[in-house]
């Protein structure tokens, strides 16, 4: 099945989901994050382009200020199930939420789509927010909807104010010098699932195109758990760049620090639905973000990123 698409976003998710459905033979329109898109604007993008799946790659995570989270992750999701219904399109939508919008819960659980969504910190409530709007005006206006809540997804072209973007920003140039990369990691001791970019992109593609999606949310993770340090030093070993790494003491407080320690995802309800499971392994992924950033180094940070936990 191909067609054509219209991505919200062009961040590090919208740009994967971009190639992704580009490469499957998609017809892939894509329109800028806020403030750039409008309800008007939006509505006619969509009229004009007659979609056949819509998704919602936009929102904010790097910038905690309250407004901010609401105005992307809350108020953009809302503007995009409104368009689609206005523009009268017959098209899916595919909104991309977060894991942290579930409540922490202790190792080893593996969180299921009927996990407790009560998230702690400022972002996961937004996600969360932005998530049930979407499902209530989705069925109110008759848009057929599905959620995604994808876990740490990682990829070529990260933001350099990410864990991983500024620890392949530093390797790339410690190699260009020829001298050792000084990377530095806040010592959270927390476990997270990650998940290719392209993996992920992967399911927005089995989620627009799937016969059904009933009951319309599934997670999107590895089913695997890491800490950071584990990336950070793997990615380092895999750019072959002398480093050292200087631990931080965590602090105490904070919007991520709210999330709890550990996250796993339980996906089988994707493999069952959408016949989608993770397929690639962590060094393909750290490899591919190695050879990219070296190939072409991170731009200045964005205004706005592609929401991921």
């Amino acid at each position: 099945m191909t067609g054509r698409a219209l991505v919200v976003g062009t961040g590090l998710l919208g740009r994967h989901v971009r190639d992704r459905l580009t490469s499957a033979g998609w017809d892939v329109v894509v329109v800028g994050r806020p403030p750039e898109v409008a309800t008007g604007s939006l509505t006619e993008a969509i009229r004009a382009a007659r979609p056949g799946v819509v998704v919602n790659a936009a929102g904010e995570i790097w910038r905690p200020e309250p407004d901010r989270l609401t105005a992307a992750n809350v108020e953009l999701a809302g503007l995009v199930v409104r368009a689609v219904a206005e523009a009268g399109a017959d098209a899916r939508l595919v909104h991309l939420g977060s894991s942290l919008e579930y409540a922490p819960q202790p190792p080893p659980t593996a969180l299921t789509e009927d996990s407790p969504a009560a998230p702690r910190s400022a972002y996961g409530r937004s996600k969360l927010a932005g998530t049930e709007l979407v499902r209530r005006l989705a069925a109110r206006h008759g848009v057929e909807a599905v959620v995604l809540r994808l876990f740490n997804v990682i990829g070529a072209g990260m933001s350099p104010v990410s864990v991983l973007g500024r620890t392949v920003n530093r390797l790339v140039a410690a190699h260009r010098t020829g001298t050792t990369a000084h990377l530095e990691l806040t010592d959270l001791a927390q476990y997270r699932d990650y998940v290719d970019a392209r993996d992920a992109a992967d399911a927005v593609l089995a989620a627009g195109t799937a016969r059904q999606i009933a009951p319309g949310l599934f997670n999107i993770g590895s089913g695997v758990t890491r800490t950071a340090e584990e990336l950070v030093r793997a990615l380092a070993e895999v750019s072959g760049v002398p480093y050292r790494l200087e631990l931080r003491p965590a602090p105490t407080t904070g919007a991520r620090s709210a999330d709890g320690d550990w996250q796993r995802a339980d996906t089988r309800r994707a493999y069952t639905v959408l016949g989608w499971s993770a397929r690639r392994e962590l060094p393909e992924t750290l490899l591919g973000i190695w050879q990219a950033a070296r190939s072409h180094p991170f731009p200045g940070h964005p205004a706005q990123e592609a929401s991921t936990p």
